[in-house]
Formats: structure tokens, sequence, C-alpha cells
């Protein structure tokens, strides 16, 4: 399937994409020829648009344009549900993706203001196999945004700790959304079963409150083909709620005692001193060590009880206890 607007591409990347390929290619001496005698046109807009045409023809001709076009096809909302498909040059590997832009125009009708972008280096184009996996994962996202059944927000609910813990919750939704489409991608066959291992792993670094039942939990998500951006923001904003897990506060989370979120948890509260323990029970009665609590409040505590014995070897206080 095709879009209905053809995909467009940036002459940039289509002309250093073409210099790379045809590099060592047997129809190179016939491209520089062709090229060559295009020096020949005087008229500098005339010229230009001859160069673009010989680029955009060797680009089709040596198969470079053959897995964006794939890919683009594999999915059927971008042609339904965006005006067009622009493929850029990305200034390196990290800028590589695919964008969904919206305009805000009001008049225009919904499929008229969202606009796709694919970003790619011209070596990429070069690695046919590297690149179709790449743009299935890419343009799954996009589909996922398009989709309504998805229901998808570009804002994220701020996070209650600031800035830092916004960075949190964007890591937790990426890794998330992430597990949900590379399951999707092994399921139909478009990337190896080793993916699945790579994933869980991420999401064990990222949600380390779950311990041994990590794997059950990427599960819920790995394995599964429907999920909802308002599933995955539940859970990334907490997510032993929903689980029921119990575990150690995970950085972000707020202390039990103060209240205040935090990223240093005490790094083991049952070690505490049982004076220690046994004045914050007082403080607090429902409290337990499996809780936590932050560094501050452990600290507060320690001098605390610390202070309450120096003071029995005052010189005063064996007055106090002689009367």
């Amino acid at each position: 399937m095709k879009l209905e607007s053809p995909l467009r591409y940036d002459p940039g990347l289509v002309e250093e994409a073409v210099f790379l390929a045809a590099e060592g290619h047997p129809e190179a001496k016939r491209f520089h020829r062709e090229r060559d005698r295009i020096y020949r046109i005087n008229h500098p807009e005339e010229r230009e648009r001859a160069f673009n045409e010989l680029h955009r023809r060797w680009f089709l001709q040596l198969g470079l344009a053959d897995q964006i076009e794939e890919a683009v096809s594999e999915q059927p909302l971008l042609s339904s549900g965006v005006n067009s498909c622009l493929v850029a040059r990305a200034p390196g590997k990290h800028e590589e993706g695919a964008e969904l832009f919206v305009n805000p125009e009001e008049k225009l009708s919904e499929k008229e203001r969202r606009t796709v972008s694919v970003f790619l280096r011209p070596e990429f184009l070069l690695d046919p196999s590297a690149l179709r996996t790449f743009l299935r994962h890419e343009l799954m996202h996009i589909t996922d945004m398009l989709d309504p059944g998805f229901g998808y927000e570009p804002q994220l609910p701020p996070g209650e700790g600031g800035p830092t813990h916004d960075r949190l919750l964007k890591e937790r939704y990426r890794v998330l959304w992430d597990a949900t489409i590379d399951g999707r991608m092994v399921r139909r066959g478009w990337a190896s079963d080793s993916l699945r291992a790579a994933r869980l792993s991420e999401f064990c670094r990222t949600f380390p409150m779950f311990g041994q039942k990590s794997e059950s939990l990427f599960s819920r998500f790995f394995d599964r083909d429907r999920h909802t951006h308002g599933e995955l923001v539940a859970f990334i904003l907490d997510p032993r709620a929903l689980t029921g897990v119990p575990g150690t506060p995970h950085p972000g989370s707020r202390c039990p005692l103060c209240g205040f979120p935090t990223y240093a948890f005490d790094p083991k509260p049952e070690d505490l001193p049982p004076e220690v323990i046994s004045q914050i029970r007082r403080d607090f009665p429902g409290w337990h060590p499996s809780q936590g609590l932050c560094i501050q409040c452990a600290d507060i505590y320690r001098a605390h009880a610390l202070s309450a014995s120096a003071a029995l070897h005052l010189p005063y206080a064996s007055l106090q206890t002689q009367r």
C-alpha cells in the first residue's frame, strides 16, 4: 500500500547516499559520466534541477528507497492518517528516528494537519537489514500515535519531584513503549527472539523495585498486543500500586516519614539500631523498615538517638538520676 501523497526525499540525503552507494559499484563510471555532463548546463537553476533528477533516478535504481517504501507500506495508518512523509538527513546517529508533526491550523482536516518526518544518516541506507528493522520500530511508534485506540497524548503528567522526576518518568515511558513495540515485532517475525532478553534487561534496570517479579511484569507489556497510552502512564507513575508487588521504594518516590520525593533512600533500613527503629515507630506507628526512609530522615533519627545516649553521660544527667 502506498501513501496517497508520495514519500518526499531530502535532495541532500539522496545525493550523499547515491555517492556512497556508487563507490565501487559496477555502474559507477556511468553515473559519473552522466553527472559530468550536467556541469555543461549554464543556467544555475536548470543545472540544479538536473542534478536533483539524476540523483533521484540513481537513488531508486540503486535500491536505496526500497526499505523505506516497504516499511511505510506495512503501516496502513500512515496512508489514511497523514498528509505526507518526508525522509531527511539526520546529522548524527542519535538524531535518527521518526517524528509526527501536527499543524495547529484548525481549518485543515485532521489528516492534512499531520506530517511524518523520518531522519536518517546517508550511510544507514547502505545497510538494508538494519535499516528495515529500525524503520519498522520507529514507524510503529508513529502508528500508535495515530491509533485512536492507543489514545496517545504528547505530554506526560508532571512529576511530583520536579524536572528530575520528569526525566525519570520519560525514561520509564520510553522503556515500556519500546517493549510493547518490540514484542509485536518479534511476533510478526520482524525482529529476532533475542530482542526479548535485551528489553527485559532494560526493564529490570528501569524498574529495579520488582526483583524476582520483574519478568512476569515485563511480560504484561512485551507479550501482549493491545496497550494504551493511559495504561503505560499509570504504570510509570506508581508501578507498585498497580501491581501489588512489594519492594523497596523506587527512586523519585516519597519518603514515608517526611513526605518529600527523594532519590536517596537509606540502603539498609532494617540495619538501623533498635533504639532508632523504636523512636521512628513511636513517631510513625504504622512504619516498618521494609517501607524505607530517606537518608536525611535516617540521619536525623540516628543523631537523635546518639544525642539521647550522650546526654546520659553529662554531669547534670547523673544529678537528675540521684534526685
